[in-house]
């Protein structure tokens, strides 16, 4: 099916855009070439990097508590 006709198909069943309007073919073409890329994006493969990390977490109730008392 054509972009035309999938927008034709989509109407009849009525089927509404995001912002209730009819579809049109370029419609149909822009969320098929987005789901592409989209596609092609998580199909990726990534170099895995890893590295020396390291978190402290402290508890902000104690140095608050000190603050307070000076």
């Amino acid at each position: 099916m054509t972009f035309e006709q999938i927008a034709e198909h989509l109407n009849k069943k009525k089927i509404e855009t995001v912002r209730g309007k009819k579809f049109r073919g370029v419609h149909v073409h822009s969320i098929v070439k987005k789901k592409r890329l989209k596609d092609e994006k998580f199909e990726k493969e990534y170099l895995k990097v890893r590295s020396d990390f390291h978190l402290d977490i402290f508890d902000r109730t104690l140095i608050n508590m000190v603050k307070s008392d000076n």
